[in-house]
């Protein structure tokens, strides 16, 4: 992302502030400030006045004005902003907690930039050259602000406090008359209409929501001028939470510096009450009460089992690039780092599906630069909701469509006449709007090819899988006095990570068990298995405040799995559908053809996504299961199925909260176990 030059010079200036003002103030605030024993415990009222600056950041997708009206949208934008007005606090706990209100008038200009080129014919004869155009959107608005928050100084001997607060903006003015600009960047020419490289767009009005809300963290240093004034200085980020346009979807974030000046009204000072004379002490010696002393007579455990299994692995791919809400940027997920174009091997991807996703684009861009005959068709779609208009929409899919040529043809050279580009408003198999998931799944660019050696799926041969032979691993502990244990807290630690903790009250059982996580079974993948032992500590806390630690060492033994294991996950399905498309047909007999021989082992598991009734989606998932099992025995009949079932949405292998997770829950996974050496 750029970061613009006015973002740089705002950003340090907050960075200034923070650093001279404690410098100046800090001596000022150590030789003023009272002595601890003269604060004053009872809550106080303050009142103050407050303002500052704000470098406000737009985004929404307004479309470029006519006659740019079939160009493109804008998508962000910058401005800077300014606000002031009062405070007042109310200190449950002063130099600790006090919450507040604040009533503010802000100024928050609208403000939105695009840059566009486009390639375009000089004249009659084939000659064409890119001009490229700044546009600039811009609009005055004003707001009255009203703020409710919290303030928390963690450290009283150190005037640095954290503020966290929500707001609501109220627009002085509904409509805004709108400023649009366009400016000639290249090539170096005049627009006729003004005679200079800057002409003014016809823009009616921006129609503002009456209210918009938001909410805000800002960290603060106030000092004493004195003993009832204060001034301060705060550094805010603002985070928009609804939109500032009625008639579009327009969200506004902030960072915002501000100096504050406060008055403090302080309680009467208690009178110094005269000193009690000394008690006598009774220097009379208590009787001693001698406790059992809590002792780990021993801390050991077996070794710990990792089987090896050699694995071939078939990942399809989803063909799918989803977009967030009016957005035509492609997410950054989808360009994970490869260093250079020619290093890429897609055999050296991460063995897990969806890391295996994220690189589609790249996968693609290398198999077209291997293929240099393959075309790809490019179909951009939309929720059909984004837009209120049909024509609107159509610019969003086309403009989704280009976004992911232009990832191919400029990161991998890919020639512009090989990318055929296309919309739908909605897909044309589209997941159901009923569900909010099911219009995140429908905006989106989908990929197809009449070779199919593009879409082809990953696979992975005969590499090495390290997994735990259980999935909890247990340790044998004994204690001496365990009824003077507190608290107990076990780990255990390898390859430079916690791959299992336990904790609990009281003393620990005498087997102890350690969960393995799931990050472990990746992490020994990566390892390729040069593991030999794990550290294993136990830490015991006492009622009396002591702790008492133990530490292991236990050996890792690894097992050869005696099968050798193919899987196969299909992405056969799409929303609400047990049907299986040509392109899976195709995957599928091959890898029946190839993994299962006379002696293998074949289970088969189909499963859905989250959405919908547990009920029907357990029934679907075993649809879908049962046709994957028929068609395997029309390619062979003599297949030996040792398990055939459905499980719905009981067991979530991907994250639910992404479109590309519920996507690769649709599915029928295929495992195939044959002897080694069969």
């Amino acid at each position: 992302m750029t970061i613009s030059l006015g973002t740089l010079v705002f950003s340090r200036l907050l960075a200034i502030i923070g650093l001279l003002f404690p410098m100046v103030f800090l001596p000022i605030y150590a030789q003023d400030s009272p002595p601890a024993t003269e604060s004053f415990s009872q809550n106080e009222w303050r009142i103050g006045v407050l303002g500052g600056l704000s470098r406000l950041y737009h985004s929404s997708a307004v479309l470029i004005a006519p006659p740019n009206a079939n160009c493109c949208a804008y998508e962000r934008g910058e401005a800077l902003g300014w606000w002031g007005g009062i405070s007042g606090d109310y200190a449950f706990l002063p130099e600790t907690i006090e919450i507040g209100a604040r009533v503010l008038f802000a100024r928050k200009p609208l403000a939105l930039s695009q840059i566009v080129s486009k390639f375009e014919r000089f004249d009659d004869v084939d000659n064409y050259f890119t001009l490229t155009r700044r546009f600039e959107y811009s609009a005055p608005a004003d707001f009255i602000v009203g703020d409710l928050g919290a303030r928390i100084q963690p450290i009283r001997a150190f005037p640095l406090y954290l503020r966290l607060s929500a707001d609501a903006s109220f627009a002085l003015r509904s409509q805004l008359p709108v400023n649009e600009v366009e400016t000639m960047l290249t090539p170096n020419a005049l627009y006729p209409a003004t005679n200079s490289a800057n002409q003014t767009n016809t823009r009616t009005t921006a129609l503002l929501s009456q209210l918009n809300f938001g909410i805000s963290g800002a960290l603060g240093v106030e000092l004493p001028l004195g003993e009832r004034l204060l001034l301060g200085a705060e550094a805010a980020y603002r985070y928009g939470l609804t939109t500032v346009r009625r008639d579009i979807d327009w969200r506004t974030n902030a960072l915002q510096g501000a100096l504050t000046l406060r008055w403090r009204f302080l309680p009467e000072r208690p009178s110094t009450p005269t000193p009690a004379p000394p008690t006598p002490i009774d220097t009379t010696p208590a009787p001693r009460v001698v406790a059992k002393a809590l002792e780990i007579s021993s801390f050991s455990g077996a070794p710990l089992e990792i089987q090896e299994t050699i694995v071939t692995q078939t990942f399809p791919l989803l063909p799918y690039i989803f977009f967030d809400s009016a957005s035509t940027v492609v997410r950054n997920r989808y360009n994970p780092r490869i260093g250079t174009t020619a290093r890429f091997d897609e055999n050296a991807l991460p063995k897990e599906t969806l890391q295996i996703y994220y690189h589609v684009l790249h996968i693609i861009g290398k198999r077209m630069r291997e293929n240099p005959k393959s075309t790809l068709t490019i179909t951009g779609t939309t929720d059909g909701k984004e837009w209120s208009n049909l024509d609107s929409r159509q610019i969003l899919a086309m403009q989704r469509a280009r976004a992911v040529a232009s990832f191919l043809t400029g990161y991998w050279g890919i020639a512009q006449n090989r990318i055929k580009l296309a919309t739908e408003d909605t897909p044309k198999l589209a997941s159901s709007d009923r569900y909010a998931e099911g219009n995140e799944e429908n905006r989106r660019v989908e990929l197809s090819s009449t070779d199919p050696e593009l879409l082809r799926p990953v696979v992975q041969y005969r590499f090495l899988e390290f997994t735990p032979v259980r999935q909890e691993h247990y340790m044998a502990v004994k204690l001496q006095n365990a009824d003077e244990a507190q608290s107990y807290k076990g780990s255990m630690q390898a390859l430079d990570e916690t791959f299992a903790v336990t904790s609990g009250v009281s003393a620990p059982p005498a087997r102890l068990p350690f969960a393995l996580r799931r990050k472990f079974t990746a992490k020994l993948s990566q390892s390729l298995g040069n593991l030999d032992s794990a550290d294993c500590s136990l830490e015991i806390k006492e009622k009396s405040g002591a702790t008492l630690t133990a530490h292991i060492r236990v050996d890792v033994s690894t097992i050869k799995n005696q099968y050798e294991v193919s899987r196969l996950n299909l992405i056969v399905f799409d929303f609400d559908r047990d049907d299986m498309v040509e392109a899976n047909r195709v995957m599928m007999r091959r890898f029946v053809l190839d993994a299962i021989k006379p002696n293998s082992q074949v289970s088969v598991t189909g499963s859905t996504d989250r959405l919908g009734e547990a009920k029907y989606n357990k029934e679907l998932s075993e649809s879908r299961a049962k046709g994957v099992q028929d068609f395997m025995r029309r390619v062979n009949p003599a297949i030996n199925f040792q398990e055939v079932r459905g499980t719905g949405a009981s067991s979530l292998p991907f994250d639910n909260d992404l479109p590309e997770g519920r996507y690769y829950c649709r599915t029928v996974s295929i495992t195939v176990q044959t002897p080694r050496g069969g």
